[in-house]
């Protein structure tokens, strides 16, 4: 099609849609940068664009001008027959639900989807999140930790049911327009960290304009749409599109764990979370943290009123709602069933959520910031917008939970085994890295008190007090602290990076 009737096209559907702005310096432009204005204008959807604007400026203006507080009334305690969790289940039961989530895995019936789409931009570098390396003794990055725990989910899967014919735990990495390139590279240099090739698979998230408070799309620049990745939601347009959906039909695979790259104590295919869903024929379910405090920014499992599971998130919880005790149990949060971004679908669930008469119910949520922008009546560049100018419109991954109906269930894990997320940068006090790289060597700390062969080691060959001695496990070496009390061959282990040591007296030479 010629650049005069792809114009023609354009002019028309951005005249229904109230957006003829973007064309203004349409004249002026190259040859070359008209063709790239107009593939910017051709990637959007504008009939839908009117309604998911008004939509957005609706929910900014709820938000600042509503007083209305959540009714406990709105809520229903999660029943308990939906509720799992490995500190109130029985050890004996816990091991059947394992094998259960190992037995699909040994089958090749398992996949996860890893959400991988954001820079590390508030951690002080431009590069993807998943390269972030939190200063731990192995020097090993976020990607590398969560490869090697799928890693050694498959080899337990095949100690435990050999001669399974099942291909391994196949991977699918969602990735954006900033992070595609970083982390394919990434993985290709590390010989995906162990994982099979073939079971690999990168796919992009689509991007969503940035809308000004006016309700214009902005430009960029002359010849470019600003926007933005359309949030982690986007997975279900992508994995459709990408043609992900469709490779898993061809691997056979029956359910998949979704989780985010920037929680470091993620346990990878977590046969106990799967064999959990399974058991339950659920259709989804989600991983949860108990709230220690209403003011924890973190959104909220919740069963509703009327009958559907969904994630309330923390800003759209007043402070009352929040603080409200559940009458059942007067010492805990009514709304307390934190969300960790881990979540479990079959594979009918998946498929579901990705046709477009699923995905377009679900709501895109608004988030209003500063944006630069290309001012549309002059062309200047503002680089540094004085106050918040824009609306950022992005779908949540979670906001498929009411499309499960009842076959939806919740597995409780404890935050000091399973929750450290990376948000914040190197100056800060939580969700950093120091605080990840604590509660994950803690977290080892723990696994290897209880083997006594390995204290009488590291007594004899600590270089300073073994108290100042902080101690890695690797994920290749075990998953959840398993095979470590009667172990005995800890210098092998040492020399095949099995554990890895840093002295922290700084008095030591």
């Amino acid at each position: 099609m010629s650049l005069a009737s792809r114009l023609e096209n354009a002019r028309q559907q951005l005249s229904a849609a109230s957006q003829l702005h973007l064309l203004n310096f349409y004249d002026s432009l190259t040859e070359s940068e008209q063709a790239k204005l107009l593939k910017h204008i051709e990637r959007v959807d504008w009939p839908a664009l009117p309604a998911i604007v008004k939509d957005a400026l609706a929910q900014r203006s709820e938000a600042k001008n509503s007083n209305t507080e959540l009714e406990a009334d709105d809520f229903r305690p999660i029943p308990p027959d939906a509720c799992g969790g490995r500190s109130y289940t029985a050890p004996e039961e816990v091991a059947r639900l394992r094998d259960i989530g190992l037995e699909a895995v040994a089958d090749g019936r398992v996949g996860v989807i890893l959400l991988a789409g954001g820079q590390a931009t508030r951690l002080g570098v431009r590069y993807p999140k998943g390269l972030y390396e939190v200063g731990l003794p192995s020097g090993k990055s976020l990607f590398q930790l969560h490869a090697e725990k799928a890693v050694r989910v498959q080899a337990m899967a095949e100690q435990r049911f050999p001669g399974r014919a099942g291909g391994g735990i196949v991977w699918y990495i969602m990735t954006s327009e900033a992070t595609q390139a970083g982390t394919v590279k990434f993985f290709e240099q590390h010989n995906y960290f162990g994982l099979r090739r073939e079971n690999v698979v990168f796919f992009k998230q689509f991007t969503f304009p940035c809308v000004g408070l006016d309700g214009r799309v902005l430009l960029a620049d002359r010849h470019r749409i600003q926007s933005s990745p359309d949030g982690n939601g986007g997975l279900y347009r992508a994995f459709r599109e990408r043609g992900c959906l469709e490779h898993v039909r061809q691997r056979g695979l029956t359910c998949l764990q979704i989780f985010g790259v920037d929680n470091i104590l993620t346990r990878v295919a977590d046969p106990d979370f799967i064999g959990f869903c399974l058991d339950k024929r659920a259709e989804m379910g989600a991983k949860i943290v108990e709230k220690t405090s209403p003011l924890e920014r973190v959104g909220v499992v919740t069963l509703g009123s009327d009958g559907a599971y969904r994630v309330v998130e923390y800003s759209e919880i007043s402070a009352s709602a929040a603080s409200r005790a559940d009458p059942a149990f007067p010492d805990r949060l009514l709304l307390r069933a934190g969300n960790i971004c881990q979540h479990f679908l079959t594979a009918d669930g998946l498929a579901k959520a990705c046709q477009p008469e699923y995905e377009t119910r679900m709501r895109y949520h608004a988030a209003v910031k500063r944006v630069p922008y290309c001012d549309p009546d002059t062309g200047s560049l503002i680089d540094s917008p004085p106050a918040e100018n824009a609306i950022k419109l992005e779908k949540f991954v979670f906001d498929v939970f009411p499309f499960a109906g009842p076959k939806f269930v919740v597995w409780e894990v404890p935050r000091e085994s399973e929750f450290s997320p990376l948000k914040n940068g190197p100056s800060a006090s939580s969700e950093c890295p120091n605080t990840c790289r604590r509660d994950l060597l803690a977290l080892h700390s723990t696994w290897l008190s209880a083997s006594d062969t390995f204290q009488a080691f590291l007594q004899q060959n600590s270089k300073t007090d073994a108290s100042s001695t902080e101690v890695e496990v690797s994920p290749l070496l075990s998953y959840s602290g398993e095979d470590l009390a009667n172990r005995s061959d800890w210098q092998e282990q040492v020399r095949s990076g099995g554990i890895t040591f840093h002295s922290t007296d700084t008095s030591s030479s």
